[in-house]
């Protein structure tokens, strides 16, 4: 497990940005819920606004940091996963998506990773160090 799957185990309230359709940036708070393969795994709902987005511009960014002012950020793309048994360990852990979607063959409940580089760094003033995800 790298560095910045670690830093995401352990800090699992993240923001996701996207390109809004309007244009216009659109950031909002989402949970990472597990690593498989070294890709990180979150999820959404294809009713809301945010599934619209990354359907017309998989672009994205994810940051999160700590209470000491260490950060992480992924940039990359989007890519939806449409793999049941995958669904199905999120609704196994999170009794929250598993109250909003029942079973992991719902077709509102959306799956996905995101692939790209991610940064972690501080005001430390050592480099920051850099993975890909």
């Amino acid at each position: 497990m790298n560095e910045a799957i670690k830093f995401l185990e352990e800090n699992s309230l993240v923001y996701l940005a996207t390109v809004g359709l309007d244009g216009n940036a659109k950031v909002r708070p989402i949970l990472y819920y597990f690593e498989e393969n070294g890709k990180p795994y979150f999820c959404t709902a294809n009713t809301k606004p945010m599934y619209k987005e990354i359907q017309e511009n998989p672009n994205c960014e994810i940051c999160v940091a700590t209470p000491t002012f260490e950060w992480l950020r992924i940039s990359g793309e989007v890519e939806e996963v449409d793999d049941l048994e995958l669904k199905q360990k999120v609704l196994d852990i999170n009794e929250l998506v598993k109250t909003l979607y029942q079973t992991a063959d719902n077709p509102t409940f959306v799956l996905f990773t995101v692939s790209g580089d991610a940064t972690i760094a501080d005001f430390s003033g050592n480099p920051p160090k850099t993975y890909e995800i």
